[in-house]
């Protein structure tokens, strides 16, 4: 192989065929002209917490053997772009794994750096049902009892034997009329259980009858932890006015719960070019974190696509509280000093 210059280049030519998501927030996939624009020095489609949190699948169709999945954590710039010595470093770690004749000691040697990152349980069970399918990979243990609960009249009690893994499974493979009936079993279920699978649909992408029950649940029960998990199931929703103004509906009723924000925040930042919408939101977390809470979230912001201004926008705002300035001028005063 000549000698790659960049990661993409090091994937096109080992043989393998490839995806490439983000488990930052949630599981997405990173579409292949974004993965190619951040590969070649662009900006992170994705950037979580100054970071890129890559996953990439590799598989090889006539070698089940060689299938695997890599981590990597990558820490971005403040263009949100990874810097150059860092891409250098990973390449080069690439390339003497690539060289290596021992097998295990080349698995060691791609799963063992400095940029590894281990999900938590939720993020892995969905992962691995996104692997699964696309492998075509046998379902694990726990579909048949998931599917059953979910879709089916079962008991509405009888969850405690339930898998996050085979839960997973089920939302990724269900289809339209597999949604509908789990958009008409969710009011039903224990706060357990549902739960537990609002938290995993923040990986998928729930279709309107699915999203309308979610929605349509949350606003009954005004419930600040129901509140919170509905905003991260309806995170990829393309309903997006309806979510817009679900959120509203959120913000006038939970005025006090930093997750709801925070959920807002790290799930929706593509609405937050509404200007109203991010006023609301960071007032809130202006009033709900302490200052460094602030820095961080809204840094982060700073780095997603289109918000760069964001900061500005809302701090000449005429209607903006003396809470939320003093909020955005600590965080300005935080850069300066780094500077």
């Amino acid at each position: 192989m000549q000698n790659p210059t960049s990661l993409g280049e090091f994937l096109e030519h080992s043989g393998a065929r490839y995806r490439v998501f983000d488990l930052g927030s949630q599981l997405r996939r990173v579409s292949r002209d974004d993965w190619q624009r951040f590969d070649r020095g662009g900006a992170y489609p994705y950037p979580h917490m100054n970071h890129a949190w890559l996953v990439l699948l590799l598989w090889h169709p006539d070698n089940r053997e060689q299938h695997a999945i890599w981590f990597m954590k990558l820490p971005l710039d403040e263009q949100a772009a990874l810097p150059a010595p860092i891409a250098t470093d990973v390449l080069n770690r690439f390339m003497k794994a690539l060289a290596t004749a021992d097998e295990t000691e080349r698995q060691r040697l791609l799963t063992d750096h400095p940029y590894q990152f281990k999900p938590d349980d939720a993020k892995m069970a969905a992962l691995h049902a996104r692997a699964g399918r696309i492998l075509g990979a046998p379902v694990s243990q726990f579909y048949a009892a998931a599917r059953d609960y979910c879709l089916s009249d079962a008991d509405p009690m009888s969850w405690q034997q339930l898998g996050l893994q085979g839960i997973a499974e089920v939302l990724e493979a269900a289809n339209d009329a597999e949604q509908k009936r789990l958009a008409n079993r969710l009011p039903l279920l224990p706060i357990e259980p549902r739960q537990q699978i609002l938290q995993l649909l923040e990986h998928q992408q729930p279709n309107l009858t699915l999203a309308e029950a979610i929605m349509a649940m949350a606003d009954r029960q005004a419930d600040a932890a129901l509140d919170a998990a509905a905003l991260r199931a309806l995170s990829q929703s393309d309903a997006v006015g309806l979510v817009r103004a679900f959120i509203s509906r959120v913000l006038n009723r939970q005025s006090d719960s930093l997750d709801v924000v925070l959920a807002i925040l790290s799930r929706h930042p593509h609405l937050l070019d509404d200007t109203e919408l991010s006023l609301v939101a960071l007032d809130r977390l202006a009033h709900l974190a302490d200052q460094d809470g602030f820095n961080r979230v809204v840094q982060g912001l700073a780095l997603q696509p289109g918000l760069s201004g964001l900061v500005m926008k809302v701090l000449r705002h005429p209607n903006r509280s003396e809470t939320l300035a003093r909020a955005i001028g600590g965080l300005i005063n935080s850069a300066r000093s780094v500077q």
